[in-house]
């Protein structure tokens, strides 16, 4: 019997929707303490009560099931991004690019093997699913458009770079009047974030004796500098 248009879920539909979640649940409690290693088929449907024939009803591999898990994280952390954005929509776009970095390395802090699974962990030639990008680029987009505010108004170039940035945030959906500049900054902003960050978690600052949230401060002050104009070594 097929549904009328309108009509809300069956009861088979909820229930089969609830025993996703809690599949994917189990699955984070076991990624949370062990890394992707832990996560298996097996284990989960351990974790779960249910034997792996049932549970391969609802994934149908362990790599349909790390896709789910990397989808729901990366829509975590690119809300998590975009809403510090939003959190400062009456601040400058200057304390927007810090509240959008720090957003980030909290995150990635408060759940470490989450991260490495979205940017290290995974088996080589691991395709991140579409609809996990779409999701995470909600924080770049917030990030490109403060850098788009700081950064003066500049015609695209010819350079392959250039078009190929503009190729990138076209696909992402980025505003059509973006400069190159603030798209070049937004990408080796990321990049250097992410780089503190994943160092950050490896330990290798407490290891120097460093400061992670004062080196990610000056990285800040760079990146905004260069985006204004400024060049690196000036201060405010």
């Amino acid at each position: 019997m097929s549904k009328n248009a309108g009509e809300g879920p069956t009861r088979r539909e909820r229930l089969r929707r609830q025993t996703i979640e809690e599949i994917k649940q189990r699955a984070f409690e076991l990624l949370d303490a062990g890394g992707t290693n832990e996560v298996s088929i097996a284990s989960v449907g351990k974790a779960m009560g249910m034997s792996p024939p049932a549970l391969y009803r609802y994934f149908p591999s362990r790599e349909a099931l790390l896709d789910a898990l990397v989808v729901d994280a990366y829509t975590d952390l690119g809300t998590t991004v975009a809403s510090a954005a939003r959190g400062g929509a009456e601040q400058d776009a200057r304390s927007r690019v810090a509240l959008i970095a720090q957003a980030w390395r909290r995150w990635a802090l408060a759940l470490p093997r989450r991260y490495a699974m979205l940017f290290s962990d995974r088996s080589p030639g691991a395709q991140d699913p579409p609809e996990g990008v779409t999701a995470v680029n909600q924080g770049m987009l917030a990030l490109i458009t403060a850098l788009q505010e700081i950064a003066p108004p500049s015609p695209a170039g010819d350079a392959p770079l250039d078009k190929s940035l503009l190729g990138w945030g076209e696909a992402i959906g980025a505003p059509p009047e973006v400069a190159p500049a603030a798209l070049r900054l937004a990408v080796l902003f990321w990049s250097r974030v992410h780089g503190l960050v994943s160092l950050e978690i490896s330990g290798a600052f407490d290891n120097m004796g460093l400061d992670a949230g004062l080196l990610l401060a000056e990285e800040i002050r760079v990146v905004v500098d260069a985006a204004a104009g400024r060049g690196s070594g000036a201060r405010e």
